[in-house]
């Protein structure tokens, strides 16, 4: 670590890199600080970064990397690099933590937009329709919550505000004291069935690759909504569609999908009761993870443990 090491930065977004080369640096005037926008910037200015701070990164380029000591993620997800080829030492840090009150603020929302009818309350609006019926309470109904770090737990605290009975999935089956009953993986066939809402918020590994397939969504209730904010790979996306053609799910709210753009001629966009959102459920806002990453960076000149440090074989 140098005394004042160069910093690179690359949101994806050029506007964005300076937002955030502007707040850091405020915060500390001594350092470097380059933005990269595209590969051809990447490539120029990688060789002499001590640390990264990116989202969409080229990873190819990783390689270039020759003096990176530290690599901050600017999000929570994690896929992108456990694909490429980390050099060893370098230290990975992810945004967990920041993004539990608007995704849990997201899950509540369609949530209440399913139990209001709100889809059916705007189609009678646009047709001069007056037509009452009873909408539906989430107090006493069961939301089930696969994946418990700290966003699960976050969704977890609020649904249990509104009066639901909570219950969760991990990898042990771990009791988590913001869930009524922890099921572990191996219990999945005896958690779904009991699910009133259905929401996943898992990273994507290989153990969670496919675990919503077709049989498996054959347990839920045909009453259950399901919300998907984690990532794409978690559910069969044409057996879900077809789960919700044939009515035998009550509608869902889906945020991420196994290709991102969703392709405009995938059968799910017609599929009744979608909800269909580009990703937005937790945005990285540069006023969030700036503040994680100048705390991070106190820590890195300290020389002291860094927080958030993930384990790239495990994806999280």
């Amino acid at each position: 670590m140098s005394n004042s090491p160069t910093i690179l930065i690359h949101s994806g977004d050029a506007r964005e890199n300076e937002v955030v080369a502007a707040r850091i640096a405020e915060a500390r005037p001594e350092l470097r600080l380059l933005t990269a926008h595209g590969e051809a910037q990447v490539r120029e200015r990688l060789p002499e970064a001590e640390i990264v701070f990116a989202w969409e990164f080229p990873m190819q380029l990783l390689p270039l990397a020759e003096r990176l000591r530290w690599f901050q993620v600017m999000g929570a997800g994690l896929e992108r690099l456990a694909g490429a080829n980390v050099p060893e030492g370098i230290v990975v840090t992810n945004m967990k933590g920041i993004f539990g009150t608007a995704m849990a603020e997201y899950a509540l929302a369609y949530m209440l937009a399913h139990a209001q009818g709100v889809r059916r309350v705007l189609r009678q609006q646009q047709e001069w329709r007056w037509e009452q019926f009873e909408p539906t309470l989430l107090a006493g109904k069961t939301v089930g919550i696969i994946g418990l770090g700290s966003i699960g737990r976050e969704i977890a605290r609020r649904c249990a505000a509104f009066g639901m009975q909570v219950i969760g999935l991990n990898r042990g089956g771990e009791p988590v004291a913001e869930v009524e009953r922890t099921y572990a993986v191996t219990e999945i066939e005896q958690f779904l069935p009991e699910c009133d809402f259905l929401i996943s918020i898992v990273p994507q590994t290989a153990e969670s690759d496919g675990l919503l397939s077709a049989e498996r969504l054959a347990l839920l209730k045909p009453t259950c909504f399901y919300i998907n904010i984690g990532r794409g790979n978690i559910v069969d996306l044409d057996a879900l569609g077809e789960a919700l053609t044939a009515e035998r799910l009550a509608g869902a709210a889906l945020d991420v999908f196994p290709t991102e753009p969703l392709p405009a001629d995938h059968p799910i966009w017609a599929a009744p009761n979608v909800v269909i959102t580009p990703h937005i459920s937790g945005v990285n806002r540069p006023e969030d993870v700036t503040g994680v990453f100048l705390d991070n960076l106190t820590r890195y000149m300290a020389g002291e443990p860094l927080v958030n440090t993930v384990d790239l074989a495990r994806g999280y």
